[in-house]
C-alpha cells in the first residue's frame, strides 16, 4: 500500500561486551578495539601490548577523566596518544583533562587553527593531511579527506582490524543526523566518496553518533547529501539559512535559536520541512518542540503549507494558520499523522 499522510482537524554492541557505569558505555568490537559512548557521542579505544590510543573525548571533562582512568586501571593500558578528530565539543570538550594527564594529543592542523581562533584548548601535535601513530609494531592512520560535517574533520583507520572511525563525517543509518550549522554541504558527499575509495574494505564503520555498522554507512552518508534537497528548497523559497540548521531523519529545521533538554529539542523562530513521499510539509512558528525519541513535533501556533515536490505548486486546500499542531512521524502504512486543534483562516 502506498504511504499516506493523514490530517485530523480537531475541534478540541555490538556483541560480546558492554560496560555501564552510569557515566559512559564501552562496546567491544574485538579484543583490541572498543567504542566509548557518552550522551550518544562515540569515540574509539585501540589497545595493543599494554598501550592505548583514544580517539575523541566525551563531551564532558568529568567523563573524559573517568574514561582515561578506566583505560589505565581496568584495561591496564598506558595511553600513548589522544586523537581529536574535529573541533566540536562532542570531540574535544575534555582536551584540558587529556593534557592534565600528560597524554600527547594529536589533531589536523585545521582543528588546531580553529581551536586557537575560538580560544579553545589547542591540541599539542598538529599534522597536515595525514598522520600514522605507532602503537608497538602496529599503527593507526589519521587522515583528512576534505570538508564535510566541519571544515576540519578527519577519519581514523586501524589497518589490522579494518575498522574505520568516521566521526561526524559519517552518519548512522536512519538515525540522528545532527547539527549541520558548520557543515560544507556542497562537499560532504564528495569527501565521503574519497573516504570510501580509500577504506572501502572496512569491516566496521563507526559514526560520531549512534550505532556502528558497515560500509553501508558511507553509502548512506553519500546519498544523504547528494544533492542537498534542503538547501535547494531554501533557495527556491527565498528562505535564508539562519544561525541554526538541524537535520533529523526526514526533517530539516532552520531557526534563530535552539536548546536541548533530554529528548526535547526546542526551536525559536523556526521553519520546518518534513519530507514525505511526493510532498513536503512546511511549518513556520515562533516556537517548535521536537521529541527525538517519539519523533513527534509540537507547536502551539503557526502556519502550515503542503508543497508539491516540484516546489512550484502550492496546494491551497492545506494552507493556513493553526492553533496547536502535533506531527507524528509513523513507521507503518499511515507514515505520518498531523493533528491540528483549530485552523485560522
Amino acid at each position: 500500500m502506498k504511504n499516506k499522510i493523514f490530517f485530523f482537524l480537531l475541534l478540541i554492541c555490538s556483541f560480546s561486551y558492554s560496560q555501564n557505569n552510569n557515566k559512559f558505555q564501552l562496546i567491544s568490537l574485538s579484543d583490541k578495539v572498543y567504542v566509548h559512548t557518552y550522551d550518544n557521542s562515540n569515540g574509539l579505544i585501540y589497545l595493543y601490548n599494554g598501550e592505548a590510543i583514544i580517539v575523541s573525548t566525551p563531551p564532558s571533562d568529568e567523563v573524559t577523566r573517568d574514561l582515561i582512568n578506566y583505560v589505565k586501571t581496568e584495561l591496564k593500558a598506558n595511553i600513548i596518544g589522544y586523537v581529536i578528530d574535529r573541533w566540536h565539543p562532542d570531540a574535544m570538550e575534555g582536551l584540558d583533562v587529556v593534557h592534565e594527564f600528560g597524554i600527547k594529543s594529536y589533531a589536523n592542523k585545521l582543528t588546531c587553527t580553529i581551536a586557537e581562533d575560538k580560544k579553545l584548548p589547542v591540541p599539542e601535535n598538529c599534522f597536515a593531511d595525514n598522520l600514522d601513530i605507532k602503537i608497538g609494531d602496529k599503527k593507526i592512520i589519521c587522515k583528512y579527506f576534505g570538508p564535510a560535517h566541519t571544515e576540519d574533520g578527519i577519519v581514523v583507520w586501524i589497518p589490522d582490524e579494518k575498522i574505520l572511525f568516521g566521526g561526524n563525517e559519517v552518519r548512522n543509518y536512519n538515525g540522528w543526523i545532527g547539527n549541520i550549522s558548520d557543515a560544507t554541504l556542497s562537499k560532504w558527499s564528495e569527501t565521503i566518496k574519497k573516504v570510501k575509495d580509500e577504506y572501502g574494505n572496512a569491516k566496521i564503520v563507526i559514526p560520531g553518533h549512534g550505532p556502528h555498522g558497515g560500509i553501508e554507512l558511507l553509502d548512506y552518508t553519500i546519498e544523504l547529501y547528494t544533492p542537498n534537497k534542503w538547501i535547494e528548497i531554501l533557495k527556491k523559497h527565498d528562505i535564508p539559512a539562519k544561525k541554526i540548521m538541524q537535520e533529523y531523519e526526514k526533517i530539516f529545521i532552520v531557526a534563530d535559536y535552539d536548546s536541548i533538554e533530554k529528548d526535547l529539542h526546542n526551536f525559536v523562530n523556526a521553519i520546518v520541512f518534513v519530507d514525505k513521499n511526493d510532498q513536503y510539509v512546511m511549518i513556520e512558528a515562533n516556537q517548535i518542540e521536537y521529541n527525538q525519541s517519539t519523533k513527534t513535533l509540537r507547536s502551539d501556533y503557526g502556519k502550515i503549507q503542503i508543497l508539491n515536490k516540484s516546489i512550484n505548486l502550492l496546494q491551497e486546500e492545506v494552507f493556513g494558520y493553526y492553533k496547536t499542531l502535533i506531527l507524528d512521524l509513523r513507521e507503518d502504512e499511515v507514515d505520518m499523522v498531523v493533528i491540528i486543534k483549530e485552523m485560522i483562516r
